[in-house]
């Protein structure tokens, strides 16, 4: 059977951003065709006070649905969950509207799930609003241990089995914490989970970033999801997995200032080279 995948891309007047997040996605979804895999497109707008989304998706021929009055929210929260419920293919992933999906983000991820899992996550280059890369990270193997413990390793656009994700609750009202309590359900009721080491999306980072905004009431929104988890894995288990590794970062390390037996021992060395070249000058 072929397999099937739905993009879902929440957005809201942002077409400069959307126009390239399209093109790299219709990209990645032209090789994964290759390889038999199906994939649909479908744009969220979240009432935008213009019809350029609606015009952009008609240009690039991808679906669109249009939420006709915003809840006044700067996230893309509600957007989210009305796409998770139109999806109808087998798999579906939520893809930011200004990142960049490399060609074989799509085809990787199915290869995974057809291998057996329900979620795949992925590496990732970090870059700037102009698209230069910063660093590479790649995220440990999703833990249940780390999620209660508040460490977030698995990306908003993991591709997920629909018929998992489709009968969770999805709460706008958690604005950017909606995955949170997702992946926490899907940890919980044993849901087999898999990370890729190959980076398969640019994360753009820019001024318009919601989660460059973060504030005391996104810090009461995770501590409120994490501790109803904890008290269902206390109930249940009786003790909570510890967290695993932490996120690596390939960012090259800050040079570490030599300590003063290092500084010491270079002194005498060139001490030492000075006074051989003197006696053989």
């Amino acid at each position: 059977m072929t397999p099937t995948v739905t993009v879902v891309i929440p957005t809201r007047e942002r077409p400069e951003y959307l126009r390239a997040s399209l093109h790299s996605v219709l990209a990645s979804a032209a090789e994964a065709a290759l390889v038999g895999i199906e994939t649909r497109v479908l744009v969220v707008d979240d009432a935008s006070p213009t019809d350029s989304t609606r015009r952009l998706s008609a240009e690039l021929g991808v679906a669109c649905h249009r939420i006709e009055t915003h809840d006044g929210r700067n996230n893309p929260a509600s957007a989210i969950a009305l796409g998770v419920s139109l999806v109808e293919t087998e798999y579906l992933s939520v893809f930011g509207d200004d990142d960049i999906m490399l060609p074989r983000f799509i085809a990787a991820h199915v290869e995974a799930l057809e291998a057996g899992y329900d979620v795949c996550t992925t590496a990732f280059l970090h870059t700037d609003a102009r698209l230069r890369t910063t660093r590479e990270v790649i995220l440990p193997e999703p833990a249940f241990g780390d999620l209660l413990a508040g460490r977030i390793t698995i990306n908003d656009g993991a591709m997920t089995r629909s018929r998992l994700v489709k009968e969770l609750l999805w709460d706008p009202g958690l604005d950017q914490v909606i995955f949170y309590p997702i992946w926490l359900e899907l940890l919980y009721t044993g849901a087999r989970f898999t990370r890729l080491t190959e980076p398969m999306f640019l994360y753009r980072r820019h001024s318009e970033n919601v989660s460059d905004q973060l504030d005391a009431r996104d810090a009461e929104l995770r501590a409120a999801i994490r501790g109803r988890y904890v008290a269902r894995v206390l109930a249940r288990d009786g003790a909570i997995p510890p967290p695993s590794t932490p996120v690596r970062d390939r960012e090259p390390p800050t040079p570490r200032p030599p300590s003063a037996t290092e500084r010491g021992r270079t002194i005498v060395r060139r001490a030492k080279a000075a006074l051989r070249l003197s006696r053989t000058a």
